[in-house]
C-alpha cells in the first residue's frame, strides 16, 4: 500500500540552524507503518517495518540523491531526487519491478523554503489514482512519535474530486519526515483506507550491507521469460529490425492501456514508452504530429515534441498532453517515437467530436 504513504524527506525553513535535510550516503530512516482497510469484511490492521535510505546515483550524466524505500526487506520504491534552489524534487520513480519512469514535469515535493502559510501544487498518487494535489503548511506544532517529540511543520493536503483523500505530514529540520497519516473515503463517506507512518528513531548513517556471494552449481542456459504485453492496438514497427527497443501506449488512462480514437473534449492524453535493451545514454524523442486537421495547420505539423535520456536500458517514461482551451482539433494525428533520432515506433490516432 505504501504508494499512499508517499515517503519523502523534505527541507525546512532557512531560519532553522539545523541542516535542511540529511542526505549523506547511507543516511537511514526507520519507520513503522500501520494500515487499515474499511468495510465490514475488512481484515485487522497490518503493521510493517519501513526503511528509507539515501544514496547517490548518476543518470544521464547528472548525479541524483537516490532514495530507496524498503518494506519488510523488499524494495518497494526508488526515487531519484534533487535538493537545490528549486526545492526537494523527484525526477524519476520506480516500483517493485525496478523499472524507472521519468516524471514530466518533475514532481515538486516541497519548495526550497518552507514556512507556515506556504502552499504549492504537485501531481501525485492517492489510492492508486493520480491527481493534482494542493499542499498547505498549516502551522508548526509538537508531535510525539517513538523517536521523540518534535516541533514540526504540519503540511496538509486534501482532495475530494472522486474520493475524499486527506494527507497530513509532519516534518522537522535536520530529521525529515516524522509522521504521516492518510485517510481515504468513498463517495458515500465510508472508510476505504487509513494509514499511519511514524519515525522509530532519528536518522543515522548506516553502511549498506554487502551480499556475500555463494558458489552455485552449473546450470543449463537460462530461457527467456515472456512478459505481459501492453494492452491496446498494435503499433507500427520496422520488421527488418532485430527487435523492438520500445513498447508504447497512447491512452486517456494514466495507469495504462492504449487506444486509437479520442473525443475532442478529453482532458488529457497520456503517452508512454518502455525501453527494452536501450543503449547507454539513449535519447528517446516523442513527437505529437497533426497529420490532417483540415485548414487549421499544414499537413504533418509537429504540435509538440519532447526528448529525454533513458537512465537505464529498461527505463520507462510517461508524458501528458493537456487539452487546449478550445478542445482538441478533430482529425488525424500520429505519435512518433525515436531512439537516437531513429524512428522506432508510430501510433496513429483520430480525434472525433
Amino acid at each position: 500500500m505504501l504508494a499512499l504513504l508517499g515517503i519523502v524527506l523534505l527541507p525546512v525553513a532557512d531560519a532553522w540552524a539545523e541542516p535542511l535535510l540529511p542526505t549523506a550516503e547511507g543516511t537511514t530512516w526507520q519507520y513503522e507503518s500501520v494500515e487499515e482497510l474499511g468495510g465490514p469484511a475488512a481484515a485487522a490492521p497490518t503493521t510493517a517495518s519501513v526503511i528509507v535510505r539515501a544514496g547517490r546515483q548518476t543518470l544521464g550524466g547528472k548525479e541524483f540523491i537516490k532514495v530507496e524505500t524498503t518494506i519488510d526487506d523488499v524494495v518497494t520504491k526508488t526515487e531519484m531526487m534533487t535538493l537545490d534552489e528549486h526545492g526537494w524534487v523527484c525526477h524519476f520513480r520506480g516500483g517493485r519491478d525496478g523499472r524507472m519512469a521519468k516524471l514530466d514535469p518533475p514532481q515538486t515535493i516541497v519548495p526550497a523554503t518552507i514556512k507556515a502559510g506556504d502552499s504549492w501544487d504537485s501531481d501525485g498518487e492517492v489510492a492508486g489514482m493520480e491527481m493534482r494535489q494542493h499542499f498547505v503548511v498549516e502551522k508548526e506544532e509538537p508531535v510525539t512519535v517513538v523517536a521523540g517529540t518534535f516541533r514540526a511543520f504540519h503540511i496538509h493536503c486534501e482532495d475530494s474530486s472522486v474520493m475524499s483523500a486527506k494527507l497530513d505530514r509532519w516534518f522537522f529540520p535536520g530529521v525529515g519526515l516524522v509522521k504521516e497519516t492518510t485517510v481515504v473515503r468513498g463517495p458515500t463517506g465510508g472508510l476505504l483506507q487509513r494509514a499511519n507512518l511514524e519515525l522509530q528513531k532519528r536518522p543515522e548513517v548506516i553502511a549498506k550491507p554487502q551480499a556475500t556471494p555463494t558458489p552455485t552449481p552449473l546450470a543449463a542456459a537460462p530461457t527467456a521469460t515472456p512478459t505481459a504485453p501492453m494492452r491496446g492496438p498494435a503499433v507500427e514497427t520496422d520488421p527488418a529490425q532485430a527487435g523492438k527497443r520500445l513498447t508504447v501506449e497512447v491512452s486517456t488512462d494514466p495507469s495504462g492501456g492504449s487506444r486509437t480514437e479520442f473525443k475532442s473534449d478529453v482532458q488529457n492524453i497520456y503517452v508512454r514508452w518502455h525501453g527494452r535493451g536501450l543503449p547507454d545514454g539513449a535519447r528517446v524523442r516523442v513527437a505529437w504530429i497533426a497529420e490532417d486537421v483540415g485548414d487549421l495547420v499544414d499537413p504533418n505539423f509537429v504540435v509538440d515534441e519532447t526528448e529525454s535520456v533513458a537512465p537505464a536500458s529498461d527505463a520507462s517514461a510517461r508524458f501528458t498532453l493537456g487539452r487546449p482551451p478550445d478542445g482538441w482539433a478533430e482529425g488525424k494525428y500520429r505519435v512518433e517515437f525515436y531512439v537516437n533520432d531513429e524512428l522506432e515506433e508510430t501510433v496513429r490516432v483520430t480525434i472525433v467530436k
